[in-house]
């Protein structure tokens, strides 16, 4: 039988060994694990930026970094912006002398990086702009009569919303799309309050949406389409939601 003390003795020796030299390395991820590359450009400006002026990184500075990506300017024009317009305010308002501390507002960067990992992706401009709403950056937006959630649908959808001009002799489909920024609670209030369903119903179908990409409402005349469609996207208009929702024939 092996001396138990000498057993003692190798398998610690080789439990240092296997500690120092053989254990799997973990690193800490880097912005550009976190970001994808145009947002992780946008985030080296806003720093640089931030930096220049000897200022705390802030909302202002991620929006500055925005405002350098060209699909956000597009998506910014889509909404009816004006994206040089929108760069002046901002650097006004870094100029001007006022608290702009990382304690004062949400801390975007953190945010977007922590949902998107969640998620299983990195973090985008897009996800940066989602996040501007209740910090000083979204409130210039605002103050800039820019829709930031219309700016929202055109960097996650490509373009405007669909028209809905529809030949009243026709019943069309409802369908909705999905999206990683309209909340699961405000599609099934829609559908609910909108559309009249059923609890059971309105969550069956915002999960379809979630889980396939799209999902049909149901089927409605034209007149009915339009008149809901319009509701439902004045309510995500409010809550500046990119929510997706339109026809197709029946």
């Amino acid at each position: 039988m092996a001396d138990v003390g000498y057993i003692a003795i190798v398998v610690a020796g080789f439990s240092a060994y296997w500690w120092r030299h053989m254990r799997p390395r973990w690193s800490r991820p880097t912005r550009s694990d976190l970001f994808t590359p145009e947002a992780d450009v946008a985030l080296h400006v806003a720093t640089h930026e931030a930096t220049t002026r000897g200022q705390e990184l802030s909302s202002l500075h991620v929006l500055y970094g925005l405002l350098q990506d060209e699909t956000v300017t597009a998506a910014i024009t889509t909404a009816g912006g004006n994206p040089d317009a929108l760069e002046d305010r901002v650097l006004a308002a870094l100029a001007a002398p006022v608290d702009r501390s990382p304690d004062s507002e949400p801390w975007i960067v953190g945010q977007a990086a922590a949902i998107a990992h969640r998620a299983g992706r990195q973090a985008s401009c897009t996800d940066l702009w989602a996040l501007l709403g209740p910090s000083h950056a979204g409130r210039l937006v605002e103050a800039s009569q820019l829709d930031r959630g219309a700016t929202l649908f055109a960097l996650f959808h490509g373009g405007r919303e669909p028209d809905v001009t529809l030949a009243d002799c026709r019943d069309v489909f409802i369908v909705l799309r999905n999206d990683h920024y309209t909340t699961q609670e405000f599609v099934c209030s829609v559908l609910r309050d909108v559309f009249a369903l059923p609890e059971v119903d309105a969550s069956a179908i915002m999960q379809t949406t979630h889980t396939t990409g799209r999902a049909i409402i149901g089927r409605f005349t034209a007149a009915a389409a339009r008149t809901r469609i319009s509701a439902a996207r004045a309510l995500a208009h409010a809550q500046a939601f990119p929510l997706w929702i339109g026809v197709e024939p029946a």
